[in-house]
């Protein structure tokens, strides 16, 4: 599994549709992706998410279904990523079985001590910066809690919340996989130019 350079977390209040921004990542060489979408019905976002899985696994890229298990599960996705009110991990582990990827959405060092061994694949940690599209987001934690948070994970960890092409360099040396962005993908004029502009920075760093 490739977390980085650039995770795409995918937005549904974007003026351009979702597939086209996901086309437009994969283009780009973004290795993975995450279908969110907070107020879709299950049927309409499986049908969504159905697409995707055409456009990502043709790029060879990976499509991380939100919170949603049983879509996850019905469209054979290829991960699945949940917050820390979505369930008991060890029991959405089992759910899913060994090989679906989990993710973790991670906000304070505290929350690194519940996780149970062998159960969560790599960790969102977040956010670094107040953010419009996660309104209900915890507390930014600032570049040295993210920092903190991720020098004590014992799992690759993706920074995400607020990331600007500039952060590449301090959020790679403290030891990131790869940043996870939203806007400043789905809402550039260039979104293919965007995409890889950040990966140009991560790998500049």
């Amino acid at each position: 599994m490739r977390l980085g350079p650039v995770y795409f977390v995918t937005d549904a209040d974007a003026p351009v549709s979702v597939p086209d921004q996901v086309r437009a990542v994969v283009a780009a060489g973004v290795p993975i992706v995450q279908l969110r979408d907070k107020d879709a019905n299950d049927a309409d976002f499986a049908a969504l998410a159905r697409e995707l899985l055409h456009i990502t696994r043709a790029a060879g890229a990976a499509l991380i279904v939100n919170d949603r298990i049983g879509v996850a599960l019905e469209i054979g996705a290829d991960g699945l990523h949940v917050g820390q009110g979505d369930g008991d991990i060890a029991d959405i582990r089992r759910r899913i079985g060994p090989d679906m990827i989990l993710g973790l959405s991670v906000e304070t060092l505290e929350q690194l001590g519940s996780i149970p061994p062998n159960s969560v694949d790599y960790l969102g940690v977040g956010p670094l910066r107040a953010t419009a599209t996660k309104p209900d987001a915890a507390q930014p934690l600032g570049m040295d809690g993210l920092a903190q948070i991720i020098a004590a994970a014992p799992l690759p960890c993706v920074a995400i919340g607020g990331i600007r092409p500039g952060d590449a360099a301090a959020i790679r040396q403290a030891g990131a996989a790869g940043i996870a962005v939203v806007s400043a993908i789905s809402r550039a004029q260039d979104m293919d130019r965007a995409a890889r502009a950040l990966i140009e920075k991560w790998e500049a760093a």
